[in-house]
């Protein structure tokens, strides 16, 4: 289980929910795209998304978790008309995940201009799953 401090209850059937939200901004092509949250405290829930090919990013989550509830959503706000993003992967007791990001059917670098939104439900406890 994550020792994550200050945490706030979550109402839900099951105990120990946590909703995880990141902030990632664009690199343009072929570049890393950058933790928006990193100047906050606890430097946000995701160490890194470093580029792996077009549109494909390894993710690194600050911590671990038994289970995965729910992906609430990969969201983009920014410039790129019709840029979308969805796990490939995802592994949150590993800590990590494969994130890709398309234009319809062709896999896309997000713009400097591009902020991609990342909203997961986990379970901090592996009881009753």
């Amino acid at each position: 289980m994550a020792n994550r401090g200050d945490t706030y209850p979550i109402m839900g059937v099951k105990d120990n929910l946590h909703l995880l939200t990141a902030q990632l901004t664009g690199g343009g092509a072929a570049a890393n795209l950058a933790n928006a949250e990193s100047s906050n405290r606890g430097a946000g829930e995701v160490v890194s998304a470093t580029y792996s090919a077009t549109g494909v990013f390894s993710v690194v989550f600050r911590h671990s978790y038994p289970e995965l509830k729910s992906v609430l959503g990969v969201q983009v706000v920014g410039t790129t008309d019709g840029l979308r993003g969805q796990f490939s992967a995802i592994d949150v007791a590993a800590k990590t995940a494969t994130l890709e990001m398309y234009v319809g059917s062709t896999k896309t670098d997000p713009a400097t201009t591009d902020t991609i939104y990342i909203n997961l439900l986990v379970r901090n406890s592996g009881f009753n799953t």
